[in-house]
C-alpha cells in the first residue's frame, strides 16, 4: 500500500540491518514485522532480564502466528533473523534503529544520547513515539537530520499503518528511507507533519472524548453509545476501546492533548473519577464494563461505574437519538478539517490513514461528504451554541460549504 503523497517514493531503499530498542509488546511486535519482511533485526533492552522477557514476547507472537496458519519452517526462518544484543556497542554497524521504549521524554532522551554516541554517523534513528515531539527528541543527538518518527499501530505486525513524522531538521533523504522501509513492511506509510499526537491519535482523541461527554450527560447507555459507533463506522465502540487500552493511559493522553491544544480537547471529569476509583478497564477487570478474570471478555456494564456516574449526574439516562449518534463523530470530522488547514498530511491520505489505523469502514472526510458538508456544518454550529469550544467550526469546513464542494478534488 502506498500513500498518495508518497506513491513515487522508492520501495527498495537498502536497509540491510535494523535494530529495535525496547522489546515490550510494541517493540516485540515491530521486531516480528521486520523479520517477517526478511529484514535482520537486533533487539536491545535495558538489561538482560528485560531482554529475556522481550524475546519471550517475540516467541509468543510467533506462536500465535503459527496457531493462525504460519508454517513452522517460516516461523523458524523469521525467528533466525532476530538477534538479542546486550550492549549499545553491538549496534555500531546497523543502518536503522527504531526506538520503542516507554513513552517518556526522559527515558527516550537517554536512549537517543546513547544511540547517537555508538551508531554509525549514517545510521537513521527513529522513534515509535505516539505523541512526543520528534524535533525535541532529535535535539538529544548530533544528527537531527537523521532522526524521524515512525509511529506504528498496535500490534505492529498486523496493523497496516505507519505514520512517518519528520522533525524540523529531518532531511528529505531520511524521510524517503523511512517511508521505503514502511512500504517494504507492507504498511501504508503516511507522511505526517509534526504536531501533538500526530494525525490518527489526534482525531481519535476527539471522538473518544465526545463519547465520554455523551456518557457523562446520560444521553444514552454505555451499550447504546458503543452500538451507535459500531453501526456507523467503527469496529469497536469508544467505551469498549477505552477499557481495552486502559483508562489510566487514556487520561494521560487526554491531559497531554488538552495541554497542547486547549479547550476543544478538554476531557470530561468522569475520566479522572474512574481512574481515581481504579476502574481502568480490562487490566483491572472493571471499567465501563466488567470482565471475566480468565477470558478477559466483557460480562456486563460495570455497576460500580453506574454508581459513580450517578454521583456526578443524577439525571435519568436517555435513549440515543440520530443526532447523538452523529455527534459522536462531529468533533473528529471538524478536527480533520483543522488538520487539513494546518497541512498536517496530504488531503488524500487522511481517510486511508484513519481506516488503516483504526479500522474505520469510512474515513471522517468520506463520511462528512456522504451526509453532506452543509448538514455537518449546521450540526457543528448547533453544538457550538450548546457546548462551546469543542465545536468551534473549522474555517476550512465553512469555506468548503460556501464553495459548494462535494469532494476533496
Amino acid at each position: 500500500m502506498v500513500a498518495k503523497q508518497t506513491q513515487n517514493y522508492p520501495a527498495n531503499e537498502n536497509v540491510p540491518t535494523v535494530s529495535v530498542v525496547g522489546a515490550g509488546l510494541m517493540g516485540a511486535s515491530i521486531a516480528v514485522a521486520l523479520a517477517s519482511s526478511g529484514i535482520p533485526v537486533k533487539v536491545k533492552e535495558i538489561d538482560d532480564a528485560a531482554l529475556a522477557n522481550g524475546m519471550k514476547n517475540i516467541d509468543g507472537l510467533f506462536k500465535r502466528m503459527i496457531d493462525k496458519g504460519l508454517s513452522l519452517e517460516d516461523a523458524a526462518n523469521r525467528t533466525s533473523l532476530i538477534e538479542a544484543v546486550h550492549s549499545y556497542e553491538e549496534l555500531n554497524h546497523v543502518d536503522f534503529v527504531i526506538e520503542a521504549v516507554h513513552e517518556s521524554l526522559a527515558v527516550k532522551s537517554k536512549v537517543f544520547e546513547q544511540l547517537d554516541a555508538v551508531c554509525d554517523k549514517e545510521c537513521i534513528l527513529a522513534s515509535n513515539t505516539s505523541s512526543l515531539s520528534i524535533t525535541q527528541i532529535a535535539s538529544f543527538t548530533n544528527r537531527p537530520e537523521r532522526v524521524i518518527g515512525m509511529h506504528f499501530f498496535n500490534p505492529a505486525h498486523v496493523m497496516k499503518l505507519v505514520e512517518v513524522i519528520p522533525g524540523v531538521r529531518t532531511s528529505n533523504a531520511t524521510v524517503h528511507i523511512a517511508i521505503a522501509l514502511g512500504i517494504r513492511l507492507g504498511k501504508l506509510a503516511v507522511k505526517v507533519e509534526e504536531c501533538p499526537s500526530f494525525l490518527v491519535n489526534r482525531l481519535l482523541s476527539r471522538y473518544l472524548n465526545e463519547a465520554l461527554w455523551l456518557t457523562q450527560e446520560k444521553k444514552a447507555t454505555v451499550e447504546e453509545i458503543d452500538e451507535a459507533a459500531c453501526r456507523l463506522l467503527m469496529p469497536l465502540g469508544p467505551l469498549a476501546l477505552r477499557d481495552m487500552n486502559g483508562l489510566d493511559i487514556g487520561l494521560a493522553v487526554a491531559r497531554f492533548n488538552f495541554q497542547e491544544y486547549g479547550e476543544r480537547f478538554r476531557p470530561p471529569p468522569i475520566l479522572e473519577k474512574m481512574v481515581e476509583a481504579n476502574m481502568l478497564g480490562r487490566k483491572t477487570l472493571a471499567g465501563f464494563y466488567t470482565y471475566d478474570g480468565k477470558t478477559r471478555k466483557a460480562t456486563s456494564v460495570n455497576p460500580e461505574f453506574l454508581g459513580l456516574l450517578n454521583s456526578i449526574n443524577p439525571d435519568k439516562v436517555g435513549r440515543i437519538t440520530e443526532s447523538d449518534s452523529l455527534r459522536l463523530f462531529l468533533p473528529m470530522i471538524n478536527e480533520a478539517f483543522i488538520a487539513l488547514q494546518e497541512k498536517i498530511c496530504w488531503p488524500d491520505d487522511l481517510d486511508p490513514a484513519l481506516k488503516a489505523g483504526l479500522g474505520m469502514r469510512k474515513g471522517p472526510l468520506e463520511f462528512a461528504f456522504e451526509i453532506g458538508l452543509a448538514n455537518c456544518l449546521k450540526q457543528i454550529e448547533h453544538c457550538f451554541e450548546q457546548y462551546g469550544e469543542r465545536f468551534r467550526p473549522a474555517q476550512l469546513l465553512k469555506r468548503f460549504v460556501w464553495a459548494g464542494k462535494t469532494s476533496l478534488s
